[in-house]
């Protein structure tokens, strides 16, 4: 039995997050490891973003989808015959992916990653996982770019 047995999926429907959750389900399958998908409602950012002016409806709409990505996600992974829970989550994506694998001792952690061009690369935020290198000591982070088209 291998030691990694518990796994972290963070999903949001994106491209790269597909990615992710193909290389989660191939691992998985792998490791006979246990899937935790976990689709964080970011309002935080997104309030900030819009200078404090972020609406009720705005808020509802955010978690409408990120209910609608971790029923995707767990469902895809249950039709593959994984063991997958869902779990909705409200935040910065590092500070609850931090706090979701202290919780649930995720051995690996596996996100989605969107390679920044020109500009955006110097005005963009800096990535979640670089966050999660320096904040999760003795977790395996898998970083998954979509494949170029």
């Amino acid at each position: 039995m291998s030691s990694f047995s518990r796994m972290l999926l963070v999903y949001d429907e994106s491209a790269e997050a597909q990615a992710a959750l193909n290389r989660c389900s191939q691992l998985s399958l792998a490791l006979s490891a246990h899937v935790d998908v976990v689709s964080i409602v970011d309002s935080v950012t997104a309030n900030a973003t819009c200078a404090g002016m972020l609406s009720d409806l705005a808020c509802s709409r955010m978690e409408e989808h990120a209910r609608h990505a971790l029923d995707a996600a767990v469902g895809h992974l249950a039709n593959a015959g994984i063991s997958a829970y869902g779990h909705l989550k409200y935040g910065r994506p590092a500070d609850v992916i931090s706090l979701h694998v202290a919780a649930f001792h995720a051995d690996i952690v596996v996100i989605g990653h969107r390679v920044q061009k020109g500009l955006a690369r110097w005005w963009g935020e800096r990535p979640v996982h670089l966050d999660l290198a320096e904040r999760l000591r003795g977790s395996t982070i898998v970083t998954v770019t979509p494949p170029l088209v």
